[in-house]
């Protein structure tokens, strides 16, 4: 908890981001990604990179206590068009999530646009949460892990991300992410990227600020044997 614990103390003072770590049905867990490893390099992205006061200076990862089993089979892709989703057998949610991460998105760091983070940095951070969904299965069934690895050997195959607004900055950004179906080595993943209403600031209280929907995905992983890298 002590790696979590300047983390938290940075985001109490969001009212939307204290709500969810005062939340009795998520833990705050480390940011493995934000832990640099010099022996093989890895991570430096989301270490070095983007952990600078003009890019992400602050993460908190939360994970739910109780983390139910996904189902057995592939579910449902998420369609192509609103006439697929009108025909088609619903995807299943990205709640309630397994993981849940609060990023201090800062500027300019992060910007395509004038106060938009790059789209590119958007699929990163919601590839970054399903990895940690991935892993919260994973480490519960016994897959092996190493102490300096502690996700293990998970790897995106398939990433599709649907942009529906800009993610703004600097401003604060909630990914959930969920393993919605599992089979063998196999897992299927949802993730929702969150901001509160612009419209909204200055003239709501925090908490009742209307949480808008960025970006929505879904994407396919492996847990790949040590051996086989």
């Amino acid at each position: 908890m002590a790696e979590t614990g300047p983390a938290i103390e940075h985001f109490r003072s969001n009212q939307w981001a204290n709500n969810l770590i005062s939340s009795e049905d998520y833990t705050p867990i480390p940011t493995d990604s934000r832990r640099f490893k010099p022996s093989s390099g890895e991570d430096g992205f989301f270490a070095r990179t983007l952990a600078t006061p003009t890019t992400i200076p602050h993460v908190l990862t939360l994970q739910r206590r109780n983390i139910a089993p996904p189902h057995s089979e592939p579910p449902t892709w998420l369609p192509a068009t609103k006439q697929d989703a009108a025909n088609g057998k619903p995807t299943p949610s990205a709640t309630p999530a397994d993981i849940i991460m609060i990023y201090d998105l800062a500027s300019p760091g992060l910007s395509g646009h004038p106060s938009t983070v790059h789209g590119g940095i958007v699929a990163t951070l919601i590839d970054e949460a399903m990895s940690l969904a991935v892993a919260a299965h994973t480490s519960t069934s016994g897959s092996a892990t190493s102490d300096d690895n502690p996700r293990g050997s998970i790897f995106t195959m398939q990433l599709d991300v649907r942009y529906r607004k800009r993610v703004t900055n600097p401003a604060l950004l909630v990914i959930r992410s969920k393993v919605i179906g599992r089979v063998g080595r196999k897992f299927w993943v949802r993730a929702q990227a969150l901001q509160e209403d612009e419209e909204g600031a200055g003239g709501h209280l925090e908490w009742v600020k209307r949480k808008v929907v960025k970006a929505d995905a879904m994407a396919f992983w492996v847990v790949t044997p040590d051996e086989k890298l």
